[in-house]
């Protein structure tokens, strides 16, 4: 496979999801909630599996304090999806903001490319996102999330569409 054709793919992968979240912010704000939660029970039940196969080593309890924590956070997200919605908002937000922050500098070194302002505003918009779930919690609750994630979503397919078509211009 083409790498013009993985970015194009994975773009519009994303845009469509996108689009699904925003057409229900609130349902996707608490599939993301309940997804994590899901994942981080996994994860920690896992972690322990290994910790406990793994027999006696050096920074045992450390490990099992890590994987003590990411069953609580699992356990602790799926039973109160709705209170979760505000800690995922702040990681959310901050992984926006440095995603943005990253994109912006990606679209910086292919400034005068056909698609750099694409790359570009791509960046700005998870910027913004980030920036407003992280200062402004408040406002950061219930349907908001789902639709952050929608623009989050949209504009990171587009940002890889770009890409997508940059790279096939190339020859990639």
């Amino acid at each position: 496979m083409k790498l013009s054709t993985a970015f194009l793919g994975i773009g519009l992968f994303l845009a469509v999801f996108g689009l699904l979240a925003l057409a229900n912010p609130f349902a996707a704000s608490i599939a993301v909630t309940t997804f994590v939660g899901i994942v981080f029970l996994g994860s920690g039940v896992l972690q322990a599996w290994v910790l406990f196969k793994a027999g006696d080593h050096q920074g045992r309890g450390l490990n099992a304090v890590v994987a003590l924590l990411t069953i609580v956070a699992g356990v602790w997200l799926l039973a109160n999806p709705l209170a979760g919605m505000i800690s995922l908002s702040l990681l959310l937000g901050a992984v926006f903001l440095v995603m943005g922050l990253l994109r912006v500098l990606m679209s910086l070194a292919t400034r005068g490319a056909p698609f750099f302002w694409l790359v570009l505003l791509s960046g700005l918009a998870s910027v913004v996102i980030g920036g407003v779930v992280l200062f402004d919690l408040g406002a950061s609750t219930g349907a908001f999330l789902g639709l952050l994630l929608g623009i989050q979503l949209l504009a990171e397919g587009i940002g890889l569409v770009a890409f997508g078509l940059l790279t096939r211009q190339r020859g990639y």
